[in-house]
């Protein structure tokens, strides 16, 4: 049989009257890491859910290498899991949290695999101690060893990260990118923050509603949504023409019937840009945010290393997303 791995067809769930994921289809080969984007209600958790059986189907199927898992459950699934909490057992040592589904092995099988995990997760020598001793860092990296630990067919993540400060997001989504790939794990990876997905995934599927509003590799998803809605969802909220676009010193081109969004990264201040009002600003973290009154009228934000007393900036359209109209 072809390995063809992830199969999910025309997925509908429901709570009661409510239609939770409406059509879902996509697949995911062997291998590979899919995140499921987008905001909270939008159904990604819940065809996450579905997909490992602890949800049932209204409609459509799931399938891995072409079989039916209708009727498979949870456990026989052979899918690794993830929250956002981790769920580690609170009693048991690291070691042992690694271990619990190892029960196939013998005692020395056991440790080896579990040192094996630890050092994968950057954890080596930490077996001993219990969840309550780590941070939420490392507890969902004990966590994601659990996962990987029987070397499952695939693991699911739902929000992994969501709970962890900024700086530690950042750095663990690098991470579990890096140990996904050298594993060679097939993965789908729930978020709802987009730098994360486009981190640690392949492909990115935005959902909002329950639909799936387009999937794509992260560079193509960034640089052509397939509407205004996922654009705006990625950031891009003003639209411009063409012709605003290259009077702001974009050296792109757009076909009749596009536009291009502008995001937050979009503008940049050039001395041999175009001039253009300030209207407010403010700081963001390690720079300051100015919004500024593009020749169209529309506003825009571009940022910039201190704030400014000037009326007016120059800046320079550097890049966008082309978009339907």
């Amino acid at each position: 049989m072809v390995n063809s791995g992830l199969g999910v067809e025309h997925v509908s769930i429901r709570y009661g009257t409510t239609l939770a994921v409406d059509d879902a289809s996509l697949d995911v080969a062997p291998g590979r890491v899919l995140a499921l984007l987008g905001a909270s209600g939008s159904g990604k958790s819940s065809l996450l859910r579905g997909i490992v059986g602890l949800e049932p189907l209204a409609s459509g199927r799931v399938t891995w290498d072409g079989e039916d898992l209708a009727g498979v459950r949870v456990h026989k699934r052979r899918f690794g899991l993830v929250f956002q909490d981790g769920q580690l057992f609170p009693t048991m040592t690291v070691e042992r949290n690694v271990a619990y589904g190892l029960g196939a092995l013998d005692r020395l099988g056991r440790r080896r695999r579990v040192d094996e995990l630890l050092e994968l997760v950057g954890l080596p020598g930490y077996g001993a101690r219990r969840p309550s001793e780590l941070s939420g860092g490392e507890a969902q990296r004990v966590a994601l060893a659990r996962a990987l630990a029987p070397k499952p067919r695939a693991i699911f993540l739902d929000e992994p990260l969501s709970a962890l400060d900024t700086g530690l997001k950042r750095r663990l989504a690098a991470d579990l990118s890096r140990i996904l790939k050298e594993t060679g794990t097939t993965a789908v990876h729930v978020t709802h923050d987009q730098e994360e997905a486009f981190t640690v995934a392949d492909s990115v599927a935005i959902m909002d509603a329950g639909r799936i509003l387009q999937r794509e590799a992260p560079d193509e998803l960034w640089n052509r949504p397939s509407s205004k809605q996922v654009a705006a969802f990625l950031g891009f909220r003003t639209f411009v023409t063409a012709a605003t676009a290259s009077r702001l010193g974009w050296n792109g081109t757009l076909d009749v019937g596009e536009v291009l969004g502008i995001g937050p990264r979009s503008l940049a201040l050039d001395d041999r840009g175009v001039p253009v009002p300030v209207v407010e600003q403010h700081m963001n973290v390690d720079h300051f945010v100015l919004t500024v009154e593009l020749p169209d009228g529309q506003r825009a934000t571009v940022a910039a290393p201190t704030r400014t007393d000037s009326p007016t900036v120059a800046v320079r359209l550097t890049s966008g997303a082309i978009t339907p109209a």
